[in-house]
């Protein structure tokens, strides 16, 4: 993705629906599950924009031509959705409809289950997802690291959850309520 590409919410919004308009068109019918900087945009407002939508989606051959269609009709990357995320997924995810248009089901994943899953991917050197950790954790009200190791341990094996992330989390958890 080019590094000065960035998506507002609105941005995030007219993608979606343009992509619902492609697949009325083609007449395909499908759902999309977001995570990731897209539903702290939409959902949360917490922060103003992401550099593209993480999500899974189905029928997903179908809509692979259809995403990328998309992307032609708007002048934007080719990877503005993109499904790479699928290595943080879960067998226990929640996700909750979002918004329904004609053709296209906008899921979001709830509040613990995007809190496992940027605890899970975190980075100390990637600030968005420092504070989104940090909202996140305001949202949920939790004050200790066993709340947010409960969560974790909710959705994913402890051998997925790397000693240096419980580390950043004991840190994070320490700035937040003061």
């Amino acid at each position: 993705m080019e590094n000065n590409f960035y998506m507002t919410r609105s941005d995030i919004m007219k993608c979606l629906e343009t992509l619902n308009e492609n697949m009325k068109l083609n007449n395909i019918f499908g759902e999309i599950c977001l995570v990731g900087g897209a539903v702290m945009c939409l959902c949360y407002k917490s922060r103003e924009v992401t550099r593209d939508i993480d999500a899974v989606f189905e029928p997903k051959s179908v809509m692979n031509k259809i995403i990328e269609d998309t992307a032609k009709d708007l002048n934007i990357p080719n990877d503005w959705l993109n499904d790479s995320v699928k290595g943080f997924l879960s067998n226990n995810a929640e996700f909750s409809e979002y918004q329904k248009l004609s053709n296209l089901t906008i899921n979001v994943a709830s509040p613990e289950y995007m809190l496992a899953m940027k605890c899970l991917s975190a980075r100390a050197d990637n600030t968005n997802e420092i504070e989104d950790i940090k909202y996140l954790i305001k949202v949920l009200n939790i004050h200790t690291y066993e709340e947010v190791e409960h969560i974790i341990l909710k959705y994913y094996s402890a051998e997925r959850f790397l000693i240096k992330t419980k580390y950043l989390l004991m840190e994070v958890l320490e700035n937040v309520w003061n």
